[in-house]
């Protein structure tokens, strides 16, 4: 079951403001919004990694960047 939430979770588009969320294979969160082609990388606490995008929903980072960091940690533990 957790590993169908998991893979469901691997992307996801927030309804207020259309960017979009995805998982990286190294437990970070890319965030892109398609109105203006901006990206940016974060991490699980919602801090800024790279990218021109630098400001994103801390809520659905965090959940996501929680989601990715263990999907990477359980891809490492094999």
């Amino acid at each position: 079951m957790d590993g169908e939430v998991m893979a469901a979770a691997k992307e996801l588009t927030d309804p207020l403001t259309g960017q979009v969320y995805a998982m990286t294979e190294d437990g970070f969160v890319e965030v892109y919004d398609p109105s203006t082609g901006q990206r940016g990388i974060f991490n699980e606490k919602g801090e800024w990694q790279s990218g021109e995008l630098k400001y994103a929903n801390r809520q659905l980072l965090g959940w996501m960047g929680r989601a990715a960091a263990r999907q990477a940690m359980h891809r490492e533990r094999g």
